[in-house]
């Protein structure tokens, strides 16, 4: 079964020479997927000769034998000009080389570079290759810090960020160089848009049209908007604009309820597994409207129950005078139906970003 993984196409090398935005296009040139850890990082200028040497021709004998690379790091020591022993990376091989050389064949990998997004697929003539050359045609890898390499990728561009699904967007707010994205869904929509430039996966190109594929197509701000579209449509709430830019750590931006401008609605968003605690709102003067469309909402870390809960609004009932306002959650799956209805009735207002996603969910 095909996986799909995310790469951050920035290594310390890159940034080191000021060549980080032309990994990418390198990547792209020479057809690969590639990361660093080079032997001529970490600790080699701090060999003597005859180790520099050593590694030098140890090098050489990698090619694409990564069980190669693993024996030298993994290396008792190696002698440094301060007459002292290391190992390069502490004699452990780094986990992102660890599943760069467990990409197998229609595997797919996703990348940016300066807001675009690309979609790349492992085939039957990939395989691991550590290339550093001494000849000055190759002098820009070692730069690039792009040595650790999988060949033979088909890339292709798919687009800017407003074209991504979202879970594929908080894929790279992780740090890591290269990440499996451990979901089917993010498989199968990976297929379904590599197949829109080259139609090689025998799938249908559509997705069941549920709730969780639908919110694991939205982008946070997706959900932020997706939210606001359904309060302005049920209430006619308006949004304040300047709080939509503010950082503040409990909402997301305020709106005003249109018949009485001292009402304000604060507003909560969160996609995935994320919990939220409504200790943190006592202090909100007026409504708190909270989402979470896979986690749940606590108060002193306990999930809230049904009888703590109007079911016909999504208020939470029982609370004490500590709390000063309102809270009500919003249940996703109406949120969901909503955005269906919206697709369906051009009346509605609700942005392009969110609807398009619909051409994928039949």
């Amino acid at each position: 079964m095909s996986k799909a993984w995310r790469l951050h196409t920035k290594p310390k090398l890159s940034k080191k020479n000021k060549l980080e935005d032309k990994v990418t296009n390198e990547l792209i040139r020479r057809k690969i997927v590639a990361i660093g850890w080079t032997l001529r990082e970490d600790i080699y200028n701090e060999l003597t000769n005859e180790d520099k040497i050593k590694v030098e021709e140890n090098e050489k004998s990698i090619k694409d034998d990564f069980e190669k690379y693993k024996e030298i790091i993994e290396k008792n020591s190696y002698k440094t000009i301060k007459d002292d022993k290391r190992k390069f990376f502490y004699g452990k091989v780094n986990p992102n080389l660890i599943r760069l050389n467990n990409l197998k064949k229609d595997d797919l990998i996703w990348m940016r570079s300066k807001g675009i997004y690309y979609l790349g697929r492992v085939t039957e003539k990939s395989h691991y290759l550590y290339a550093y050359r001494d000849s000055k045609k190759d002098s820009d890898i070692l730069k690039l810090g792009i040595s650790n390499q999988f060949t033979d990728i088909e890339w292709h561009e798919i687009g800017t960020e407003s074209e991504i699904p979202g879970r594929i967007l908080i894929a790279f707010y992780q740090r890591e160089a290269l990440i499996e994205i451990d979901e089917k869904f993010v498989v199968d929509i990976s297929q379904i848009l590599y197949n829109k430039k080259d139609n090689y996966y025998k799938i249908s190109n559509e997705l069941e049209n549920n709730k969780t594929n639908f919110y694991g197509l939205l982008s946070p701000n997706d959900c932020e908007d997706l939210l606001y579209f359904y309060l302005y449509h049920k209430f006619k709430y308006i949004v304040i604009p300047s709080t939509n830019k503010i950082n503040t750590q409990n909402y997301e931006f305020v709106m005003l309820n249109s018949n009485n401008r001292d009402e304000k609605k604060y507003i909560q968003v969160k996609n995935g597994e994320v919990n939220i605690e409504i200790n943190n709102y006592k202090n909100f003067r007026g409504e708190i409207y909270l989402l979470t469309t896979r986690g749940n909402v606590l108060k002193n870390g306990k999930i809230l129950t049904k009888n703590n809960i109007d079911m016909n609004n999504g208020k939470i009932l029982n609370l004490d005078n500590s709390f000063k306002g309102n809270i009500f959650i919003i249940n996703p799956e109406a949120l969901y139906e909503f955005a269906k209805e919206a697709y369906e009735n051009e009346s509605i207002l609700m942005p392009h970003s969110i609807l398009q996603w619909f051409e994928y969910l039949k």
